[in-house]
């Protein structure tokens, strides 16, 4: 760098050489830059800060949103209880004996195990309290469509047995105790449940089965689940079966009468131990045998 002085004027002027203007210029360019990152650190701060402030505040939007969901499962969890109550104490107002369970079962087994999924942020809890509300509101579903189909098997097996009480099958198959009543239980294979279409009654092997109802043999012979089964046929849409004998003595076509034996009970088929399984169908419904039992 030159310094020039005019004395007349008093004047002082730096000249600069052309390699100091390029260091000049390198300096500023260095400080621009320098500033310019400082201002964009800077700025992702803030975008920073104010992401996750938003980021909070969705995380406390998703928790409110999975309290308010609680409560309504909370709600809908106290339903089916109260509700599930009432069809147990429909379903299952007889008691349980020993003997032998199975067959009669057209419904098949549901053993669905819901497992919960990894919760680690308010979003997987939300996601999984959605999916047991959808859980919920299946069950409920399906327990108030088994109440209220109970409700009409039981209007229907009533108005039969008034207007047809002298045709009605109205005596027991084989004397014994209840030992699976009619409606959903436990499979006979101890997975999962079932809809059970008629009624256990404990017994000993080789039991005499007889004949509820005056009527005609229609089926006899082995049927998977129910092993060897007897049909008989009755007045006004009846149909009794009796399942998982040891041995068969009708033939179809067989006229037959209130109280004739028809077959010996056993163990045959779904079964886990000696009884008689009992149906009573009307029109091709199953309905629970102990309505039409005086």
């Amino acid at each position: 760098m030159e310094k020039r002085e005019d004395h007349d004027t008093g004047n002082v002027e730096f000249l600069f050489t052309r390699d100091e203007c390029r260091k000049v210029k390198g300096i500023l360019a260095a400080l621009a830059a320098v500033f310019v990152v400082g201002m964009g650190a800077a700025a992702y701060s803030v975008y920073s800060m104010t992401s996750l402030r938003a980021e909070n505040e969705l995380y406390r939007n998703q928790l409110r949103m999975a309290e308010k969901k609680m409560e309504d499962l909370s709600q809908k969890v106290d339903s089916v209880e109260k509700i599930g109550q009432e069809v147990e104490n429909m379903v299952n107002g007889q008691g349980r004996a020993s003997g032998g369970v199975g067959g009669g079962t057209t419904v098949p087994d549901k053993a669905a195990e819901e497992k919960p999924s990894a919760i680690e942020t308010p979003g997987d809890l939300l996601a999984e309290i959605v999916k047991l509300n959808e859980i919920v509101d299946r069950e409920l579903r399906h327990i108030i469509s088994l109440r209220s189909d109970l409700m009409t098997r039981d209007h229907v097996a009533r108005a039969i047995y008034q207007a047809y009480d002298a045709d009605a099958p109205s005596m027991w198959p084989v004397t014994g105790e209840i030992s699976s009543p009619f409606g959903w239980r436990e499979s006979p294979g101890g997975i999962g449940s079932a809809y059970h279409e008629g009624v256990d009654i404990a017994t000993d092997y080789d039991t005499p089965v007889h004949v509820t109802a005056d009527g005609v043999v229609t089926k006899t012979g082995w049927v998977d689940g129910y092993g060897y089964l007897v049909e008989v046929r009755h007045a006004n849409g009846v149909v009794t079966r009796y399942g998982h004998n040891s041995a068969i003595v009708v033939y179809e076509g067989q006229q037959v009468h209130q109280g004739d034996t028809v077959a010996l009970a056993g163990s045959t088929g779904n079964s886990t131990g000696p009884h008689a399984h009992y149906e009573v169908r009307v029109n091709g419904t199953a309905l629970d045998p102990m309505l039409f039992l005086k």
